[in-house]
């Protein structure tokens, strides 16, 4: 370490990694290891997923959140944030989610893209992206946080993956160049009772105007988004808490919808 800076990525990502592993939150890093810079942030999340993949889980796609324009304003942002999926973190309809492998699970409805082809025209536009999207799904993203109390500053949650945690994916759409992204709606349900709603503006206006800004973002930074990766857009609406027990459904409308159960014990291990 650099006497003149306790900037340390690695050391700030190995205790985000044994957080996540041991289910023990850690103290915040940001302030620990001198994380003041987004791209700090973004230095140490990328030490994280080498911790996962050497642990056996690759990265498999990308998760964007802060796509509601009032949130990023709030935070003095003028883009999305951006973080990593990783294998094994996957769910189906109507499956139970271990709790035993979580912190503090939040969990959040949008929509997820599958990518058939890599992306690395800069010009890209929409319709150009939506033909190299094979399938469009509801998916519930089961959000989590290294850190007790959930992150405190934006620095420590894109650090911390931008509590990525587990996700749900439901039934493929079809026809999903006729699809009108704009106006997708979401209802989040707990136990019968609905908890969110929400819709596209909080994703951009348009989730899939929110994929075109990460596929542009990634090929300015050289890691574009490639033929078999998942994208979650980003939340339609507020993230809701959740414990163990609570019976979740998603309903996207037209979209499609899913539900799962929160709270039963895994019969795979987590790396």
């Amino acid at each position: 370490m650099n006497e003149e800076t306790l900037f340390d990525p690695r050391g700030a990502a190995d205790d985000l990694f044994n957080a996540r592993r041991s289910l023990e939150p850690c103290e915040p890093v940001a302030g620990k290891y001198e994380i003041d810079m987004l791209e700090q942030a973004y230095t140490v999340q990328e030490e994280l997923i080498k911790r996962f993949h050497y642990a056996g889980s690759k990265a498999v796609g990308w998760k964007l959140g802060l796509t509601d324009p009032k949130a990023q304003e709030q935070m003095a942002l003028q883009t999305p944030l951006f973080g990593r999926l990783l294998e094994g973190w996957r769910y189906d309809n109507g499956a139970a989610i271990p709790t035993d492998q979580l912190i503090s699970p939040r969990v959040e409805g949008e929509l997820a893209f599958f990518f058939t082809a890599a992306i690395t025209d800069p010009e890209i536009d929409e319709s150009a992206l939506l033909a190299n999207i094979g399938k469009v799904m509801p998916a519930l993203e089961i959000c989590d946080s290294a850190f007790a109390g959930w992150p405190r500053s934006l620095f420590d949650a894109v650090a911390d993956n931008l509590s990525s945690g587990f996700y749900v994916l439901g039934e493929p759409l079809d026809n999903i160049g006729d699809l009108d992204f704009a106006s997708v709606t979401m209802q989040l349900y707990r136990n019968g009772e609905r908890v969110v709603e929400g819709d596209a503006s909080k994703c951009m206006g348009s989730p899939l105007k929110a994929c075109l800004w990460l596929a542009r973002e990634l090929i300015e930074r050289g890691t574009p988004i490639q033929a078999g990766d998942l994208v979650l857009s980003g939340s339609l609406g507020p993230m809701q808490a959740v414990g163990q027990g609570d019976e979740i459904r998603l309903d996207l409308g037209s979209f499609g919808d899913l539900h799962c159960q929160i709270g039963r014990a895994s019969c795979r291990e987590r790396v």
